[in-house]
């Protein structure tokens, strides 16, 4: 039989033809990073503040026991540049109190590194934006590879790589649990996306001790990017452009890969930063369209 013989369509043979492969829902998402990746010489001064941080908790007993601690303290070294700017009380307008600590005080601005609750923040951000403008480092955990740690002989696992990639959407509730604190013309955040080691510890349930286990800490092992959030065009970085004309924090959710929840608030916050609008819709719930 000749070759084109054999060939039959997925009808005639009763196989059903395989579906196209879906495009990647990543790719818009990493669109909008592509231009906020760091370059080699960022990079490079990045990595040598981690090897700094990692002799340093070496040497006080260990990576992967410090209860998350070491992602902020790296970031808060690499931010600060020298140790003088560092753990530095901020005094605030003659006569108002003693003051609050900041993570980073450079003569440029103040720089507070925080992974979450926001909103426990508040008076202290209050009080910093008296006397200087205010970046909230907010790290991102963009890509993950997972070691377990054996409690009892200390022994670490290979790394193993997680498959979920992070942009940083939280960042937003954050920042929507501040209130009427933000927006505020001093108050600026700067996403770091990092490529991070974490270490889980093998106390949990089952055969293998890994079911509720805790987390240990995390160890950042690259900067891949920074984006800067200052102004409300800067905020266009949360739109892909898969988004239609009109859309609703459904549709929302699903262009960023984000659960509905977190969707919603996003755009509450884009709407009242003037990057959204909100449209009439037929029914329940509301549309969206972009304004920038």
């Amino acid at each position: 039989m000749s070759p084109a013989k054999k060939k039959t369509s997925a009808k005639s043979s009763g196989k059903a033809a395989k579906p196209a492969k879906k495009p990647s829902s990543k790719q818009p998402l990493l669109d909008l990073l592509a231009p906020h990746l760091c370059d080699e010489a960022r990079r490079e001064a990045f990595s040598e503040v981690c090897d700094r941080t990692e002799s340093e908790l070496t040497a006080a007993g260990g990576i992967g026991t410090l209860a998350e601690k070491t992602i902020h303290s790296v970031l808060k070294h690499f931010y600060a540049g020298v140790p003088e700017y560092e753990e530095r009380r901020v005094l605030p307008p003659a006569g108002r109190g003693s003051g609050f600590v900041a993570d980073v005080a450079r003569p440029d601005g103040i720089f507070e590194v925080q992974t979450r609750h926001f909103y426990l923040m508040k008076r202290k951000l209050t009080a910093f934006l008296m006397v200087s403008p205010v970046t909230i480092v907010y790290p991102v955990v963009y890509k993950k590879t997972l070691r377990w740690v054996d409690p009892e002989d200390g022994t670490v696992s290979a790394p193993r790589r997680t498959g979920k990639l992070t942009f940083g959407h939280r960042v937003l509730a954050e920042l929507y649990s501040l209130g009427d604190l933000f927006p505020h013309e001093g108050l600026s955040v700067r996403l770091a996306l990092l490529d991070v080691e974490e270490y889980k510890l093998l106390d949990g349930y089952g055969p293998d001790r890994k079911i509720r286990a805790s987390r240990s800490d995390g160890f950042p092992q690259e900067l891949v990017a920074e984006v800067e959030l200052r102004t409300p065009e800067d905020y266009t970085y949360f739109l892909p452009e898969t988004l239609p004309g009109e859309f609703t924090s459904a549709d929302y959710a699903a262009a960023c890969a984000i659960p509905r929840d977190l969707a919603q608030t996003c755009v509450r916050v884009l709407t009242a930063l003037g990057v959204l609008a909100r449209v009439p819709a037929v029914g329940r719930g509301y549309k969206y369209r972009k304004l920038l």
